[in-house]
């Protein structure tokens, strides 16, 4: 009826009191219809308290909750207790007596109102009360500390005595107008949400009492004009100013607060979707729809219009109408609506299906009946609805593809919205963290376990799970693995989920609470088999090594790129590595117990790798590897935190199936240990080379420009020839504590602790093994003929001290650098048998005095690319271009000559000269003493040939 709008534009013309005296009863009509709501959704007990909350701000007593001190401020503005309160308060405190203090000041507290959840449709036993304690400007900074304080014990009280969670904060409405949030600035995401929260407030707010909203009383379409209209209210005492408090016009909200919002609820939404989708919609319709209007003028134009109908003004069927409708004009995929209303039906929490628990059926419960009438939902699909709680893994995938979906548009819209508007002022670091978490949250990829589950079932365990390795699909093609109900130790249905490996779906199958600790489950694939007391351990392990339910992320973590902080290396899963011979009891034939070099068979019983990494998103990543799980683990292991880079490796935890896995774990914990060491310690190079023995091969780890190479080798001789490579900085060899015991190099490397120049010997028949490892830890072997000690040692240090010279002086080791001690050792004994040692030969000073003849050679490049070669014997002079390639014959016949008896001993050349052949031999790295001993080498070979000849 037209009567019944109540019209208050034109203040210019005068007002009717009367309407404005109208218009004060349908709001606080509409107040009281709510209050009543909230309460009867408390227990009496929690009722008690929410109905006090204006008695306890109105008076300090020390026997109500909450007492700070007979100072703290107090007072509620124009309030006077009802008798049924003070009988509450004397419930809680028999002393009480209500009287305040003649002596006290004007009212600190201006009003008091609840928003939220509270009294609407979506109110349930768990939703939290935000109350809002309006202060008087002047109140001085103590007294907010003690008002604080209050707030504080009052919490605490209401959550210890009645499980209700309270949340005060202290509001000044100037400030507010102003921007000047205070607490309330916490609820945002670095984007301050005046108006947003302004919005909210003025559709939710419950009054509990003081002075009522000035914004009541300016109608919806003078909102542009707000402050005006306000003040002439005011200045024309149509209102009275001690009876209104005025947190100011709405008449649009900023582009930026809808970025700000929108982060604020998609951080909300990762853990609990449903609950944010709702507002993230509501957002889009604000920002992308026709009327983009706040829902609170819509709100109080309604309450002009005509006496308000509580359901009809119910906060959340307002968001839900204003939902449908924009849903419906823009031609969405209907079944964004569809979701619309599952969140709202989820956020309300009334299983329609389920009889009342207390018999009659709440307002709330009516609503919701009317409303998916409405919907036109099946019994069917609110049956599956109700039992949303005990969702199992199809229906749950099924709804989170759709949450994540709805998220993800989310995000679309809100970073296009931030870079399209300037008055977006949200920072790039913020969108990239939100960015981040998302990913992490929702996006797949290979071996990465999904979490399916952002609040929606409490409840997705299978009592049994059959875990199946399926036939190839086609020959050449991989076979997966596949989890199955099972029934009676048989697959049931569709498979719940495949993978590639085993691994994964044990991780998504346990980290999802599919399988629980109650939870029967087998393995059947192939070679791969699990017992039951096999089974038990692994399900301790992955309770051990990731706990559930997962902890929720900060911010902090996703200001960096992910970082692994923990590997478990589940080695042999379903794997025995001597089954046949563990059968039959023969596996131990000797007393060789490294496990990856293992008795007299020599077998490495490491066959297996299944690597499970945690990172600082708290993603959970798989691997597999069935063939070189040693050497693969390693590089990835290494590679996620180069030494150098003040990174600490992540925390690994090893484990290991079958029947000995205790002597496998016992071997890599030991190994690990041992790299960690050697790489993180501090005390060796972070371009130490590692060598590790296994049954079959030889491992070498070495970092090249801060990345990892772990390389495998077949043969001794092999690794050898690698660690001859020239290195670019000093690059000691570290051999494992369990390999090369009967390989010279384990000799070696115990003794080259420091930089320098090692040359090591072994008296092989009538030849000498001869290994140098430079000043960078370059190894160069060789094998040369063998007279006696002296004739081999007094050259060969002679031409050492020379080479190290030249180095010294050349330009590829700056001027002034110092030459470098040469140490001479002779490997002894029975080396191959793990009986060898090493003993240092005689200094420098002792060698010097062994006699010996001169035999220098001076290089220089041919005009073909070739190197040519100018020998001199004891000052005699042997050019390559006066005898060509007769050179080395023409050098023997000349020695033999010299020679008393003709002895053809071998001879040794004790000084080259290489300076000229730099470009040749070795351009980008310069040239190492490694050069000139090979060199060296192939020069007395040749010579020592045509000197048997000759």
């Amino acid at each position: 009826m037209r009567s019944q709008v109540i019209e208050l534009d034109d203040i210019d013309a005068g007002l009717d009191r009367h309407q404005l005296k109208h218009l004060r009863q349908r709001f606080l009509k509409l107040n009281r219809e709510r209050h009543r709501r909230m309460l009867a959704g408390l227990s009496e007990r929690q009722q008690d308290l929410v109905a006090l909350l204006p008695l306890m701000f109105h008076v300090n007593h020390p026997m109500l909750p909450g007492y700070v001190s007979h100072s703290t401020p107090s007072g509620v503005s124009g309030y006077t207790p009802e008798k049924d309160n003070i009988r509450r308060a004397r419930v809680l405190a028999r002393s009480f007596h209500h009287g305040r203090d003649p002596s006290a000041r004007t009212a600190d507290i201006e009003a008091l109102f609840v928003m939220g959840s509270v009294g609407t449709i979506a109110q349930s036993e768990g939703s939290d009360l935000d109350v809002w304690v309006c202060h008087r400007p002047e109140l001085e900074r103590g007294g907010r500390d003690q008002l604080l304080r209050k707030c504080q014990q009052l919490s605490r009280w209401a959550e210890e005595h009645l499980r209700l969670e309270l949340h005060f904060f202290l509001m000044e409405p100037g400030h507010f107008r102003t921007g000047q949030l205070g607490q309330l600035s916490a609820e945002g995401s670095g984007t301050a949400q005046r108006f947003l929260l302004l919005d909210e407030f003025y559709r939710t707010a419950l009054w509990l009492g003081g002075k009522l909203p000035l914004w009541w009383f300016v109608p919806a379409r003078c909102e542009a004009d707000y402050a005006h209209h306000a003040h002439r209210l005011l200045h024309q005492r149509f209102l009275n100013a001690g009876e209104v408090i005025d947190f100011g016009g709405l008449p649009d909200i900023p582009t930026d607060e809808f970025v700000g919002a929108g982060i604020w609820h998609l951080y909300k939404g990762i853990e609990s979707p449903h609950k944010s989708v709702l507002k993230l919609m509501l957002l889009e319709a604000y920002t992308r729809g026709p009327e983009r209007r706040p829902l609170a003028l819509t709100f109080k134009e309604a309450v002009y219009q005509q006496p308000p109908v509580p359901d009809e003004l119910d906060p959340y069927l307002m968001i839900y109408r204003r939902l449908e409708s924009y849903l419906k004009a823009a031609d969405e995929d209907p079944s964004r609506l569809e979701l619309a209303r599952r969140c709202l039906y989820f956020k309300v929490d009334k299983p329609l299906t389920r009889p009342p628990r207390s018999g009659a059926k709440s307002w709330q419960r009516q609503l919701l009946e009317r409303l998916v009438a409405e919907w036109g939902w099946s019994r069917e699909e609110l049956t599956r609805l109700d039992q949303r709680r005990q969702w199992k893994v199809p229906d749950v995938i099924r709804e989170r593809s759709r949450l994540v979906a709805e998220l993800s548009a989310s995000y679309r819209m809100i970073s296009a919205i931030s870079k399209d508007s300037a008055e977006a002022r949200i920072s790039d670091e913020e969108l990239m963290i939100l960015g981040r978490k998302l990913h992490a949250a929702f996006e797949r990829k290979a071996g990465k376990v999904e979490w399916l589950n952002p609040d929606i079932s409490q409840d997705m365990a299978e009592p049994a799970l059959l875990f199946v390795q399926e036939p190839e699909s086609a020959p050449g093609t991989p076979r997966f693995w596949a989890i199955f109900r099972s029934r009676d130790g048989h697959p049931e249905g569709t498979p719940l989920k495949r993978a590639r490996h085993l691994s994964e779906l044990l991780l998504w199958s346990y980290g999802n609470g599919v399988m629980t600790a109650g939870t029967w489950f087998d393995v059947q694939g192939g070679e791969v088999s699990l017992s039951a007391p096999q089974r038990q351990q692994l399900w301790q392990w992955l309770s051990q090594w990731l706990p559930l339910p997962r902890v929720s992320q900060t911010h902090e973590p996703f200001q960096t790129g992910a970082r692994a902080e923990r590997l478990l290396l589940l080695f042999n899963l379903g794997v025995e590595p001597q089954r046949r011979l563990h059968e039959r009891g023969l596996q131990m034939l000797s007393s060789q117990s490294d496990a990856l070099d293992f008795s007299g068979l020599h077998e490495n019983l490491v066959q297996a790798l299944d690597l499970v990494q945690l990172n600082s998103w708290r993603e959970v990543l798989c691997r597999h590897y069935d063939q070189d799980a040693i050497t693969n683990g390693l590089q990835y292991y290494l590679r996620l935190a180069p030494p150098g880079r003040g990174v600490a490796p992540p925390e690994v935890s090893i484990r290991c199936l079958g029947s000995q896995g205790n002597l496998v774990v016992q071997r890599l914990e030991e190994l690990w240990q041992d790299i960690v060491g050697c790489y993180y310690s501090g005390t060796r190079p972070a371009t130490s080379r590692y060598v590790l023995e296994t049954a079959d091969s030889y491992i070498l780890i070495q970092f090249l420009q801060q990345q990892p190479h772990v390389t495998r080798y077949g043969s001794y001789e092999a690794l050898i020839d690698k660690l001859s490579n020239p290195q670019l900085e000093y690059s000691p060899i570290v051999v494992d504590r369990y390999a090369l015991r009967d390989k010279p190099l384990k000799l070696m490397a115990e003794c080259v602790r420091q930089p320098g120049v090692y040359l090591f010997y072994q008296v092989v028949g009538e030849a000498a093994e001869i290994t140098l490892v430079d000043e960078l830890g370059t190894l160069l072997v060789t094998r040369l003929s063998f007279y006696r000690h002296t004739t081999l040692l007094r050259p060969l240090h002679h031409f050492l001290r020379a080479v190290l010279a030249r180095l010294a002086a050349s330009s590829d080791r700056g001027a002034g650098a110092a030459s470098p001690a040469v140490r001479l050792f002779e490997l002894c004994g029975p080396i191959d048998q793990g009986r060898g040692y090493q003993e240092e030969r005689a200094g420098a000073g002792d060698i010097a005095r062994l006699p010996f003849i001169d035999l220098q050679v001076i290089a220089e490049p041919g005009p073909e690319g070739d190197i040519l070669y100018t020998l001199y014997w004891n000052g005699r002079e042997f050019s390559a271009l006066d005898y060509g390639d007769e050179l080395f014959r023409a050098v023997a016949g000349y020695i033999l000559s010299q020679r008393r008896l003709g002895e053809r001993y071998p001879c040794y050349i004790t000084d080259l000269d290489l300076s000229e052949c730099r470009d040749l031999l070795a351009p980008q790295l310069g040239l190492q003493l490694s050069h000139y001993l090979d060199l060296k080498a192939q020069l007395e070979q040749r010579l020592n040939a045509a000197l048997a000849e000759v």
